[in-house]
């Protein structure tokens, strides 16, 4: 399995000079999937005949020198709630079983366009509502450090797939960190792009104003590579915004890490004071002196405040009870217990509730549009705890005891990128006593993302002893 452990930065010019050939990785791929599934159940559905079919198309069309570009004869995964043509789309969830759309959601026409394999469908939090990505139906995602853990959620099996090598990427979802969670919890890189920035059409939604499209990948260069093929304009999705596409690569070509003496650097430590794990404080206080070391000007903010975190959920509770409130009437025994409770729960908070959040989150945005008058970008933890066992029935936030499946405690640090919509990527920063991954987050301007990879390219060519460690299923 040597290629399966090579980024996509590896593998296109392997590809596009012929020494590899897009049916020989899509090949190993399949073989790395059926090796590692019964370990970590990333993927609900694979698409083995489909995807070397794809892969066949995609060497004969670099054979006759039609490159498409970094993505062509890739092999990638997605989680499932995007729409596919004639491959079963379930959100995870038995409301969906039988479910066979007759259109691919625009990211996935996208990744065609691009020459992508796709491999198969991912596990996840069921219809995406939830961090932990422990589903009724389909079984538990599993961690790859650690199969006894949960991959956190919702993209659970995105990032689980990704850091076991069954997937060269995959594209997820993120509403309240539903990319980053599970990205700092498997120790990859995502990336929640500006609300806009990617189109939402044909994919299953949790909270209309709030839900976001983006990849998860192995490396900073590789989630720059997908974003760039997925960002996009898109007239038949109303969240679109019309901003030009950029090459997101560009600037990410040194091997040496870029300079960031000057940059303006916000941090928050009021916001999560008394919340954080001790290793994970301890791995964000050393990113924090490595980036204070090269000369990077810190700047402690008074902003955000906690308000963010309760008004954010009550958008989320309101827009996902509207999209499920038939189906709920119809066959409510169908969902998983948990989701059913929190879904069922949306139908009580008042139009007035929601109203007033969403006035609020305009407030969010005024506030944060004043912060980036005087910062690049923006930089917390992504999650306030490493990975825990599966089946844990609570967890410490703060001096509270809450179930983390009902209470959003792993959104507390990301889901402040949902609502006020900025682009925020997650990365590994470090590791617990455990081995277990840690991530930090790197937030920046709207349609900043170009600056936020730049950021986090530097900082990732600094640290080769975590962005190059391997998680225990490659030993």
């Amino acid at each position: 399995m040597v290629l399966m452990q090579k980024t996509i930065r590896e593998l296109a010019p392997l590809l596009r000079s012929k020494a590899v050939s897009p049916v020989e990785l899509t090949q190993e791929c399949l073989q790395r999937i059926e090796q590692t599934e019964p370990a970590i159940n990333a993927f609900i559905t694979v698409t083995a005949d489909a995807a070397l079919q794809a892969a066949a198309t995609a060497e004969a069309e670099i054979l006759r020198g039609r490159y498409r570009g970094p993505l062509h004869g890739i092999p990638y995964s997605a989680k499932d709630l995007y729409m596919t043509r004639g491959i079963a789309t379930t959100a995870g969830s038995a409301v969906l079983a039988g479910n066979v759309p007759a259109t691919n959601a625009a990211v996935i026409d996208a990744m065609e366009t691009a020459g992508a394999v796709l491999v198969g469908k991912n596990n996840l939090h069921e219809f995406a509502y939830g961090t932990t990505s422990e589903n009724d139906r389909f079984g538990p995602c599993r961690n790859p450090w650690d199969p006894r853990r949960v991959t956190g959620g919702s993209s659970g099996g995105s990032a689980a797939a990704v850091a076991a090598g069954s997937s060269t990427f995959s594209l997820g979802t993120d509403t309240g960190g539903s990319i980053r969670i599970p990205a700092s919890f498997c120790g990859v890189v995502g990336i929640k792009p500006t609300y806009g920035r990617v189109s939402k059409r044909g994919v299953i939604p949790l909270s209309w104003s709030m839900d976001h499209t983006g990849p998860i990948a192995r490396s900073v260069w590789d989630a720059a590579a997908v974003l760039t093929a997925m960002a996009g304009y898109d007239p038949d999705d109303v969240g679109s915004a019309a901003i030009p596409t950029e090459n997101f690569t560009a600037g990410l070509d040194g091997e040496q890490p870029l300079d960031i003496r000057g940059l303006k650097v916000g941090i928050c430590p009021r916001y999560h004071e008394g919340m954080l794990q001790p290793a994970v404080d301890q791995a964000f206080t050393q990113v924090v002196a490595w980036f204070e070391n090269q000369g990077a000007q810190l700047r402690e903010l008074s902003y955000p405040d906690r308000s963010a975190f309760t008004v954010g959920s009550i958008l989320t509770m309101s827009e996902a009870y509207t999209y499920h409130e038939q189906n709920l009437e119809s066959c409510g025994e169908k969902y998983g217990p948990s989701i059913r409770y929190r879904l069922e729960k949306g139908q009580y908070i008042p139009a007035s509730a929601y109203v007033n959040a969403q006035r609020l989150r305009q407030q969010d945005r005024q506030k944060w549009a004043e912060i980036y008058r005087e910062i690049d970008v923006f930089l917390s933890p992504t999650v306030v705890m490493p990975p825990f066992p599966i089946g844990t029935p609570t967890v410490m936030f703060g001096q509270e005891t809450v179930n983390p499946r009902v209470h959003p405690v792993l959104m507390f640090l990301t889901s402040l990128g949902d609502f006020n919509g900025y682009p925020v990527l997650s990365l590994p920063c470090g590791f617990s006593a455990d081995g277990l991954p840690i991530g930090f987050q790197i937030q920046g301007k709207p349609f900043g993302e170009a600056k936020v990879f730049r950021v986090a390219y530097a900082f990732e060519q600094a640290h080769p002893e975590v962005s190059e460690r391997k998680c225990g299923l490659w030993k």
